[in-house]
């Protein structure tokens, strides 16, 4: 039976402190990229695919800012709105 290696203390086995320090970073970037897929399935929950792909790529491309500074409008002809009961 194989168990995890135990937590690194000040009484560790040195060769155990590599393994610990794999495991935790192994869970560490498995949380990171858990927290990407769920911002991008909040982000497209509220905006077309399209949109956020372009604001994804801009934020990726550009160093980090206090405030956006580009306005994402796209102006579309003949398009009519309608509610869950098609009232509009």
């Amino acid at each position: 039976m194989t168990h995890p290696p135990a937590r690194a203390g000040p009484g560790a086995e040195p060769s155990s402190r590599p393994a610990i320090a794999f495991f935790e970073l192994k869970h560490a970037l498995s949380a990171q990229a858990l927290r990407t897929k769920q911002q991008e399935r909040l982000l497209l929950s509220v905006l077309p695919r399209h949109v956020a792909m372009e604001m994804k790529a801009d934020i990726a491309s550009q160093p980090r800012q206090e405030q956006f500074h580009k306005i994402y409008i796209q102006r579309y002809e003949n398009v009519r709105l309608r509610d869950e009961n098609n009232s509009f």
